[in-house]
């Protein structure tokens, strides 16, 4: 959230014509941390999925068992998380099931037209967000 809020700040003339919307799975686990969440780091509308219908399209993928299987993994994993949050200065609960990936969609209209899927650990591409939004526009 916090990188797609950065590129929007940075390169705004990308997202002309395109409505920044974040959709989020629950309300009342952590409402506290869903306000700053909005208010630091995603100032932009949230919708609640309440039918799970966008994480339907993103693959209804949760972190692999894989990783919670091997204690290793895990542990590097989270302190992976832990330098990026770190490094960005992101503050975070561990509030919430936490094992839904989401992802971003991008739409034309009513048309999905590009998507990625999260990747635990990794960040968003920014450099693939951009150039599916000019790739887009150069569609009209």
């Amino acid at each position: 959230a916090l990188t797609l809020s950065v590129l929007v700040a940075l390169y705004p003339d990308y997202f002309v014509g395109y409505e920044i919307v974040g959709v989020i799975k629950e309300v009342g686990v952590d409402d506290a941390g869903l306000v700053e969440f909005q208010h630091e780091y995603f100032r932009f509308p949230l919708y609640r999925d309440r039918s799970y219908a966008f994480y339907r399209a993103l693959g209804d993928r949760k972190v692999g068992l894989a990783i919670l299987w091997n204690p290793l993994s895990l542990v590097s994993l989270m302190c992976d998380a832990y330098q990026r949050l770190r490094a960005k200065e992101i503050g975070g609960t561990t509030k919430g099931e936490g094992l839904v990936q989401g992802g971003i969609l991008v739409f034309r209209g009513t048309e999905p037209r590009a998507m990625y899927q999260e990747q635990t650990g990794f960040d968003v591409p920014a450099v693939d967000i951009v150039s599916a939004l000019q790739a887009i526009r150069k569609e009209a």
